[in-house]
């Protein structure tokens, strides 16, 4: 018997902080481990595809031979390898080097599923978007794909127009900024739930009681701070429906909900809002708050003339955009087309877009 003891109590937290340690080595090391064999089975699929390019590229008669070596090399290195070297596959790993040509270009944060998915993109730009936006959020698949079928791309584009205007949907043509990319118009909010009638307070609460879906539907450096924040000016009080800080942007975001159509009345209530952020509520080494109001409907001409002041910061911090109820990409691809042909319209001929009734 060993002429130490140790206290149970000593002993028992001692245990327990043991376990903590090596069930984090172990996480951490799988997390490793996992991360090297999806970078190496990339690496491995891009020089398959490489070498098969290469046999197809030989010249005419090569070229021949080549469009017959598929199902035969299929079929053999299936049966050696499994299905994964199927002609299919091989296919798709043909496909992945001619997107990808450029080894170096490769993203070691990305799975053969995230490419799989990227590789169907024709516009090299698209593809890219969504590349570089699932790197830097560290998207899984499965979110890639809620991106793409939320159409994430042409509602960028929508919201930076006009340079963003491409027939009825908008397509980005220059690199994005990372404010281009925090914000975007519409957002798409299919996810609350709503009866055909609500009140702001009911969007406000279906959007709390859903923090983690609109979170993911703003973007991946946006983090909730909270709700119905109380500013306190000229002897008044005043309350923000929804606070964010986004992390890139290293600014606080006011979130006003509007159910109707945006009055200059929201402006101007927003610029109060800001105004007051920057004075007494901005932290050291942050910039300045920014203000998204988020409407039912809106005209164009409106927040063009409201936001068009050069000597005014506070109005290029304001963003303005409209949210959606739709469920559905077909639904949400008809509705980008009027919102797109709508602001063409505004603004070639001076008409009216803010008519329609918000969305439900």
């Amino acid at each position: 018997m060993s002429d130490v003891s140790i206290p149970p109590a000593i002993a028992g937290d001692a245990y327990d902080a043991l376990l903590t340690d090596l069930r984090a080595i172990i996480a951490s090391g799988r997390g490793r481990a996992a991360a090297a064999v999806n970078a190496e089975i990339v690496a491995t699929y891009w020089r398959i595809g490489e070498r098969l390019v290469r046999e197809e590229q030989g010249g005419a008669e090569r070229a021949a031979y080549g469009a017959g070596l598929l199902p035969r090399v299929g079929r053999v290195l299936a049966q050696e390898f499994g299905r994964t070297m199927s002609e299919r596959n091989l296919q798709q790993m043909r496909q992945f080097y001619l997107a990808y040509s450029n080894a170096n270009a490769l993203r070691s944060g990305l799975t053969w599923t995230h490419y799989r998915r990227l590789m169907q993109f024709s516009d090299p730009e698209q593809r890219a978007f969504y590349e570089r936006l699932t790197a830097t959020g560290r998207w899984s698949s499965r979110e890639l794909d809620r991106q793409i079928n939320s159409m994430l791309y042409e509602r960028t584009g929508l919201s930076r127009r006009p340079e963003g205007l491409v027939s009825s949907l908008p397509q980005p043509h220059r690199l994005l900024t990372p404010e281009d990319e925090a914000f975007r118009d519409p957002y798409v909010l299919d996810f609350l739930g709503l009866e055909d009638t609500f009140s702001e307070r009911d969007l406000e609460a279906a959007l709390v009681r859903n923090i983690e879906k609109f979170l993911l539907e703003l973007g991946a450096d946006f983090c909730f701070v909270g709700r119905q924040r109380r500013l306190s000016i000229g002897g008044e009080d005043y309350y923000v429906d929804l606070v964010f800080f986004n992390r890139r942007l290293r600014a606080l975001v006011m979130v006003d909900l509007k159910l109707g159509k945006l009055t200059h009345a929201d402006i101007s209530q927003m610029k109060l809002y800001l105004n007051w952020a920057r004075r007494y509520d901005k932290q050291e080494g942050e910039n300045d708050p920014i203000g998204l109001i988020l409407c039912g409907a809106k005209d164009e001409q409106v927040i063009e003339l409201l936001l068009a002041d050069p000597a005014d910061s506070v109005d290029e911090r304001i963003k303005v955009a409209q949210y959606l109820l739709l469920d559905g990409q077909e639904a949400l691809r008809e509705r980008l087309a009027q919102l797109g042909a709508a602001y063409e319209q505004a603004h070639e001929g001076g008409l009216d877009t803010g008519t329609a009734d918000h969305d439900q």
